[in-house]
């Protein structure tokens, strides 16, 4: 991915969001039980509740009825458990997005430019300011 000349919104979109897509769509595709399905469900279930809250209906019965409408779900605990996977999908993704971030980190920051503690070891090096900072931090006896 050439990121000569973006922006820094067009190099994170490069370097963390394209990546995001593709390896979130892998994992939806992974053989994995009900991943897919929970990932699909999860997408009609936000359109559910996006539409409910416009319309005014309450959120027991926004969930009550998505769950009614597009799911075989009939006991409790069953209903329970599908609304409990739709939280680990979203852990996933954020844990899935938070690497991403972390791993593209590098290319996106330059750990030595300006405002760096490396920058201002040069300065205070360029300027004679060592001792004064190293008194600053206490880090002369």
């Amino acid at each position: 991915m050439n990121q000569n000349g973006a922006t820094g919104e067009e190099r994170f979109h490069l370097s963390v969001g394209v990546k995001f897509q593709l390896y979130n769509g892998l994992f939806l595709s992974l053989p994995f039980d009900q991943v897919e399905k929970t990932g699909i469900l999860l997408s009609l279930f936000l359109n559910d509740c996006e539409e409910g809250f416009r319309q005014g209906i309450k959120t027991p019965d926004i969930v009550e009825n998505f769950l009614s409408d597009h799911t075989a779900a009939s006991t409790e605990r069953e209903k329970i458990d599908l609304l409990l996977r739709f939280v680990q999908y979203a852990e996933r993704q954020i844990v899935l997005f938070d690497a991403l971030e972390d791993a593209a980190f590098p290319e996106l920051h330059d750990a030595g430019g300006v405002g760096t503690l490396r920058d201002l070891e040069s300065l205070a090096r360029r300027d004679g300011k060592e001792p004064e900072i190293a008194d600053r931090f206490g880090l002369r006896a």
